[in-house]
């Protein structure tokens, strides 16, 4: 009787388990999808702001400048561009590589994301 009794707890908290690790799982994907969802949105908005604002502009203009990754891709932008921000800033946030740096940049720095943040509203 001992171990019939013992069997079915066993089975029973492996059941137990296992329901836990399912519903894990499935809430883990959730929180993937919605922290996407979050950066997608946040990205845009940065973008937004960029846009908007000719200090932003300025900002991440010249860290790509620098950078020895993107140096070279933004100094052409900024001869076929002839200087003009706005210009630029639209031909690095269509690439992907220029806009993902850019925005990186901006989100990684306190002063600057709050500011954008500011400038679209949030």
């Amino acid at each position: 009787m001992k171990k019939l009794l013992f069997f079915v707890f066993a089975i029973a908290f492996t059941s137990a388990v296992s329901a836990q690790t399912l519903t894990t799982k499935s809430l883990s994907k959730e929180a993937n999808k919605e922290v996407k969802k979050s950066s997608n949105k946040m990205d845009k908005n940065i973008a937004d702001a960029l846009m908007k604002d000719e200090g932003l502009q300025k900002e991440a203009i010249g860290y790509l400048s620098s950078n020895k990754e993107t140096k070279e891709a933004v100094s052409k932008l900024v001869k076929s561009n002839k200087g003009s921000s706005k210009g630029i800033m639209k031909a690095i946030l269509g690439d992907k590589t220029l806009s993902a740096a850019a925005i990186d940049y901006i989100s990684s720095n306190p002063e600057l994301l709050n500011k954008a943040m500011k400038l679209v509203g949030m």
